[in-house]
């Protein structure tokens, strides 16, 4: 099984351009992994998806954590509000750039991307691959080893860990009530978690 050929428009080839040129190239490499483990997953399932989505999404869904995107917003609100706007201005009609919007924002949110579109739900589940190995064993072990030769992950966790530290540390206000909070506690010096409960019972006075 071949690797996954990139949608041949304008705006993949934009997509492709941007991610190398503003990420850190283990962040790239993430991407470029994702994206093909997203697409060799719909192959496999034999799913109908629209690839420039796909691609698009997965490929730019980490291209916030460079500093290109700054902004009080969590780290996906901030990529998927920037890649929906340059589809949107290389007019991409609005509910395929809202598509897009939807792989990014949600790339890290399994239970929510789970009900989403068949794109959303597969490139969370490509970006899992890569991230925890989580649904290796759907992909043909040929493919596999060949999207890991061509883009080797050989320092990503260590790398990619300090880079959520690092946005996590910038701004920390962001990540309450998300799945970063966890680094924070960890990593910012004061920084407590989320008591949704206290906070429940805090509002008692208001009648």
């Amino acid at each position: 099984m071949t690797l996954v050929e990139p949608p041949d428009t304008a705006l993949a080839r934009q997509a492709a351009e941007l991610v190398h040129d503003c990420c850190e190239p283990h962040v790239a490499a993430h991407c470029e992994r994702s994206i093909q483990f997203a697409a060799l997953l719909a192959r496999v399932e034999n799913l109908d998806i629209d690839l420039e989505v796909l691609y698009i999404g997965t490929v730019l869904h980490d291209v916030d954590l460079s500093p290109r995107f700054p902004g009080p917003e969590r780290f996906e609100m901030r990529g998927a509000n920037a890649v929906r706007t340059m589809a949107r201005d290389a007019g991409m009609p609005a509910a395929r750039a809202e598509s897009v919007w939807d792989v990014i924002a949600l790339h890290a949110s399994t239970a929510i991307a789970a009900h989403k579109s068949v794109e959303t739900r597969i490139a969370n589940r490509g970006i899992s691959i890569d991230v925890r190995g989580a649904g290796v064993d759907s992909l043909p072990a040929g493919a596999v080893r060949a999207v890991l030769d061509k883009w080797p992950r050989r320092d990503f966790p260590s790398a990619f860990s300090q880079a959520l530290v690092d946005e996590v540390c910038s701004n920390p206000a962001a990540v309450r009530s998300s799945w970063m909070e966890g680094i924070a506690v960890a990593h910012v010096h004061g920084f407590q978690a989320t008591d949704f409960l206290a906070t429940l019972r805090s509002s008692e006075h208001f009648v």
